[in-house]
């Protein structure tokens, strides 16, 4: 009687066990993945991953899941997250709004001149950005990071360059989510507020790169420099992130490569290049 007691009672274990994967996805991510691709970042001497998500049929393609799944400053990334914040609060009222330069000569030439929104978005001028970061405060910043579940979450004591140089993080697998559920209007921003960062988002290119003209590619590139958590080494981190329309189909992605090389590699064309030529390789 002991025995079938224990039998049964370690049937039920197995079952609530089994339970618990199904609901919290013990198992590995159901993907298609392409270790093939790791010529295409070695072309380039960079290490890396990518995300590609499916939108339409709600399915991965990657190459190298596991970075995929690690955390990195995002860099200028994060200006698709802080122009949302900016214009929700009303610090900003539209993607036109002007701030002077302060004549400071920064080492970005397209930095040095006045810049709205739309143009700070595109030249990745931190300054601009920084200011108005500044303006939305520690406290709403810190609110918005936590309703968008954007990466860790986490600002650090740089209130103003949190996503540069503070404690910010987040991985592919989160740009991909964050991006998915701007794209799908499920933030906590007006839709009004979304679109103009959609259309700001958009990008001039050379239709030939997809081998489509009838595609319209959105997204933002940032670079980054961050110590590395396991040997303390200083890593040159750079992005692109966004997704490509065609029709009814969208296709979200996060491109991260890493080079120890910090003065003499454009990391923003680099991973760029390498995002586009794995697109036309999907077709």
């Amino acid at each position: 009687m002991k025995n079938l007691l224990r039998a049964a009672s370690l049937g039920i274990l197995l079952v609530q066990i089994s339970s618990i994967c199904l609901t919290y996805s013990c198992s590995t991510p159901i993907g298609d993945h392409h270790p093939e691709w790791k010529k295409k970042f070695d072309e380039y001497h960079v290490e890396g991953c990518i995300g590609i998500y499916d939108l339409k049929k709600a399915k991965f393609i990657d190459y190298n899941p596991d970075r995929c799944g690690q955390r990195f400053i995002p860099a200028s990334t994060f200006e698709i997250c802080n122009s949302l914040v900016a214009l929700q609060t009303k610090v900003i009222p539209d993607t036109g709004y002007l701030i002077q330069w302060n004549s400071v000569t920064r080492d970005v030439h397209a930095w040095n001149q006045n810049q709205t929104l739309k143009t700070a978005f595109v030249n990745s001028a931190d300054w601009y950005f920084r200011e108005i970061s500044s303006k939305i405060g520690i406290e709403k910043m810190q609110q918005y990071l936590t309703l968008t579940h954007y990466g860790n979450m986490q600002m650090g004591s740089n209130t103003d360059s949190f996503w540069l140089d503070g404690n910010l993080r987040i991985s592919c697998d989160e740009q991909i989510e964050f991006l998915k559920n701007f794209y799908t209007y499920q933030l906590s921003f007006s839709k009004k507020n979304i679109d103009l960062v959609k259309e700001i988002m958009k990008l001039d290119y050379n239709p030939g790169q997809l081998n489509n003209s009838g595609f319209i590619l959105s997204g933002k590139v940032g670079r980054g420099i961050m110590c590395d958590e396991i040997d303390g080494r200083l890593k040159n981190i750079g992005w692109f992130v966004g997704y490509v329309e065609k029709e009814e189909d969208v296709y979200l992605f996060a491109t991260n490569v890493q080079s120890g090389d910090l003065v003499n590699v454009d990391l923003n064309a680099i991973v760029k290049n390498i995002t586009l030529d794995i697109l036309a390789t999907l077709q």
